[in-house]
């Protein structure tokens, strides 16, 4: 029915496209795993030292959570994505469901990194509440710190198997 021609390149689109969101999707990465450290060093020192709450805090403050929601959307294309280039075989999920390796991205990290999203959600709109420029650090550090715990905890399970 379809020309062997046509279905050859639609599968050489979707590798394409597949590949080009992995490397969005871990450009992203890397510029929140910048903004979360800064955002964290930031809060730290702003508790302790009891310092003013900036507009570069507010800033980093949705930073972190657009990076975050930009991650939750490059992910669940990747995970939406049709084909198999992940080199892993396919599976039925009776058989998903048994195997952690082949269960962890399709539930638990989708699960966790969710979570996080929730939990730094949470401290934006605590911490934006806040009048008290301390609460404000204080808040933002609990928070994002727990987001930032359940992401490594996410992706650090990948490489404990």
């Amino acid at each position: 029915m379809f020309d062997n021609l046509f279905v050859m390149t639609l599968t050489t689109i979707l590798i394409q496209d597949h590949q080009v969101i992995k490397y969005v999707h871990t450009f992203i990465s890397g510029c929140f795993m910048i903004i979360a450290v800064w955002l964290f060093y930031r809060s730290l020192r702003g508790y302790f030292k009891n310092l003013a709450y900036l507009r570069l805090d507010k800033f980093l403050s949705y930073a972190f959570i657009v990076n975050l929601y930009l991650q939750l959307i490059f992910g669940l294309l990747l995970f939406a994505n049709p084909t198999d280039i992940s080199g892993q075989e396919v599976v039925g999920q009776d058989i998903a469901m048994k195997l952690v390796a082949k269960r962890f991205w399709p539930v638990e990290h989708i699960v966790l990194m969710l979570f996080a999203l929730f939990i730094a959600n949470l401290g934006l709109v605590f911490s934006n509440s806040s009048q008290i420029d301390r609460e404000k650090h204080r808040k933002v550090l609990v928070y994002y710190t727990i987001a930032i715990a359940i992401i490594g905890l996410s992706l650090g399970s990948t490489y404990l198997e």
